[in-house]
């Protein structure tokens, strides 16, 4: 069992490429059969079409579910699983098998509820299944894919432990690999390479050493190249950690000083308005103590009542009562007429607290202006150091890829040059010995064959005769 994962767009594309024919091969006799999952339909043109529908009502269903539709758009909702089998099961394999194997896939990366179309292909030599998944969940987001691949290779080794194979004993030894921490993939060898080394391994049977000195010096190359490829990319990353760093820190002293400074202004202000607030205490005391001694005769009674009547219309302060209604209140009522002279000490409060805030806001707008204009600095000048080192980093990495092709470019020529001097080897031992002995052989019968036929004995053709 060998499980592949890939990524695409289009559902449309992919099924026009599974269903339908092919270069020569036409659509009923590549496609064995076909089913669906979680969909109510097994029509597989229905199916696909369904899906592709989900896929484009994503940010509908996100509205939905309360979920922000922000960020990066992904684009990939298409998940293309693919499971092939051995050419040498072949013949036992049954779609029982088969379905059982879809099953336990989609479990391993966690897609066995998410909707799926089935197709098996029957046009190579090695059984296999094409599985569409549908990327989109209910609410809008997408399946995840982490740690897809190590799922997938878990459950394959499980299944041929099950099955009792052993066709891909490189998966024991990845999975061991995986265990103890370490790296289990590899960059692939490009088509060229692979039927190169195909072509030299035909030609070099007569002098594998070189074949194998000469592999052995390009893996030391590539490993050497390897090396300094993630030695760069560490470095790009501790910059980009570096430069991420500086800049919070900046922006946190420059957020720092602001509030001290907005700190420092405030208590200025505060101090600059003690004294009307020590005079404002005071003017309240007094008026206490002239209230309570008015208190005590009819005429002083009515004289606190005018000197408390609210006569201004504020709207923090709400509806006001009518004055006449005021003055009825205070004359009845010696609780009323405290209220009426509470409140208006009140309001004289108010009065210098509001003015304080006032000269504290108007004292504080430089200072905030002036933070947010370093801030401003700040970003730019952040922006610009970014696309620097991003101008430098992909200059370093476009140094690295041009270091991996001409590697890639420098193996392909030393192995077409070591074919090239195998087969004049050839060459030179087939001048030197250009029939082997068998051959020799019936060119000599042939020759005899051609030899001149000698004089007749007459004696013997009379007695035939």
């Amino acid at each position: 069992m060998t499980p592949k994962v890939l990524h695409g767009r289009s559902f449309k594309s992919a099924a026009a490429y599974l269903l339908h024919d092919v270069k020569n091969q036409a659509a009923a006799s590549r496609v064995a059969w076909t089913t669906t999952r979680n969909l109510a339909t097994r029509n597989p043109d229905t199916a696909w079409r369904v899906m592709a529908a989900i896929a484009m009502d994503s940010s509908r269903l996100k509205k939905d579910a309360g979920i922000k539709n922000t960020g990066r758009k992904q684009t990939n909702v298409v998940k293309h699983l693919v499971l092939s089998w051995h050419p040498d099961e072949k013949q036992t394999l049954t779609r029982e098998d088969m379905e059982a194997a879809i099953e336990g896939a989609l479990a391993a990366i966690g897609a066995q509820d998410r909707q799926a179309l089935v197709i098996a292909h029957n046009d190579t030599k090695h059984p296999h299944v094409h599985i569409l998944i549908n990327r989109v969940l209910e609410n809008g987001t997408l399946l995840s894919d982490a740690y897809e691949w190590n799922n997938l290779q878990k459950w394959a080794l499980e299944y041929q432990r099950t099955r009792q194979q052993n066709y891909c004993p490189q998966r024991e030894l990845n999975a061991e690999a995986r265990a103890r921490g370490e790296p289990s993939k590899h960059r692939k060898t490009p088509r060229p390479l692979v039927e190169l080394n195909a072509l030299i391994a035909d030609s070099a049977n007569d002098n594998p050493d070189r074949r194998e000195a000469l592999t052995y010096t390009h893996l030391q190359l590539a490993r050497d190249l390897a090396a300094r490829t993630h030695a760069l990319k560490q470095c790009h990353r501790q910059r980009w950690a570096e430069l991420q760093a500086g800049e919070a820190h900046k922006r946190a002293e420059t957020r720092s000083a602001a509030r001290q400074a907005q700190a420092s202004t405030r208590r200025h202000i505060i101090e600059t308005f003690k004294p009307q607030w020590k005079a404002l205490k005071d003017r309240e005391a007094a008026e206490r103590t002239r209230f309570v001694a008015s208190e005590r005769s009819t005429f002083g009674r009515l004289s606190n009542v005018f000197r408390t009547i609210d006569i201004g219309r504020s709207a923090l302060d709400g509806e006001k009562r009518p004055i006449l209604t005021q003055i009825w209140n205070g004359l009845r009522s010696s609780a009323e007429r405290e209220a009426m002279f509470v409140k208006q000490q009140q309001a004289s409060r108010k009065e210098l607290e509001l003015a304080t805030k006032r000269h504290i806001r108007a004292a504080l707008a430089p200072v905030i202006a002036k933070a947010r204009e370093t801030l401003a600095v700040a970003t730019k000048t952040y922006d610009k150091a970014r696309s620097d080192l991003a101008f430098v980093q992909n200059g370093e990495r476009a140094q690295s890829h041009a270091a991996w092709n001409a590697l890639l470019n420098r193996r392909e020529a030393d192995f077409k040059e070591l074919a090239a001097s195998l087969e004049r080897t050839s060459a030179f031992n087939e001048t030197a010995a250009p029939n082997t002995f068998l051959e020799r052989m019936q060119d000599r019968a042939r020759d005899l064959g051609h030899t001149a036929q000698g004089p007749s004995n007459d004696n013997e053709r009379d007695r035939e005769d």
